[in-house]
């Protein structure tokens, strides 16, 4: 079927570290904090209100018997769109999923879409989209990147400067983000660092293996103590660590 193979090259794509179709850029300007897990987006007002999947409709709960649909606990899972066209669920990990590299994953996203609503003959009816772990991005413009500290420069309590490795997460040829690493946001307090790092997009076509990691410095307000570096770019905010020090 068109639609199953679609959805494979989609998971392919995510598999190799690629943002998915759609993922969130700049937002719609509305001011509202919207986060993106496997390219889907997650209003904060959603994260906030935890909507049960028992309280869906019939429409609803007829996505969840669609095609390749995996059952899920409604007692985990709580809504983030409903149809008629997509039903979106996400929950919180029983336990972080550390991939290494910055990759730390604390939700699950389900996302059905309803084919009939999207016009994909000869398939009809609801079918999974897509399945997966996350990290919750805010939503703040540029591509997703994954940030470590830099083991080869260690943070220096007395220094001004924070060196980091950002990796970017779409597709881009295999090439680094030289010269295309943004901090759109860092905000000091005596106790925590906190930078939220993006990548522009490079543009055009490329193919999605892993990218290597970008050296990037960070120029402080005043030297970093005994601080920690937070990446808040993700919800809940992690602390950034050494790529060696994270679990497998």
């Amino acid at each position: 079927m068109r639609r199953t193979v679609a959805f494979l090259a989609c998971t392919t794509a995510l598999a190799a570290g690629c943002a998915g179709p759609g993922a969130p850029g700049t937002g719609d300007g509305s001011g509202e904090v919207v986060y993106s897990c496997r390219g889907e987006p997650v209003p904060a007002a959603a994260l906030d209100e935890r909507r049960s999947v028992e309280s869906l409709g019939e429409e609803g709960r007829a996505a969840l018997d669609g095609a390749e649909v995996p059952a899920v606990d409604p007692a985990d899972w709580w809504v983030v769109a409903e149809p008629p066209e997509r039903l979106a669920l996400i929950r919180e990990l029983d336990a972080v999923d550390d991939r290494g590299a910055g990759d730390v994953r604390t939700h699950e996203m389900l996302t059905v879409d309803n084919l009939d609503e999207h016009a994909f003959d000869p398939v009809e009816g609801w079918m999974m989209g897509s399945f997966g772990t996350c990290a919750l991005r805010r939503d703040v413009g540029g591509e997703v990147a994954t940030v470590t500290l830099d083991p080869d420069r260690p943070p220096d309590p007395t220094s001004r400067e924070l060196n980091l490795l950002v990796t970017e997460m779409s597709c881009s040829s295999g090439e680094g983000a030289a010269g295309r690493v943004r901090v759109v946001e860092q905000r000091e307090t005596t106790t925590a660092v906190r930078l939220t790092v993006v990548v522009d997009p490079r543009g055009g076509d490329h193919s999605c293996p892993s990218n290597p990691a970008t050296p990037y410095v960070v120029e402080l307000d005043e030297p970093l103590g005994e601080r920690v570096v937070l990446d808040a770019a993700v919800e809940p905010p992690p602390e950034l660590t050494m790529p060696d020090a994270a679990a497998p």
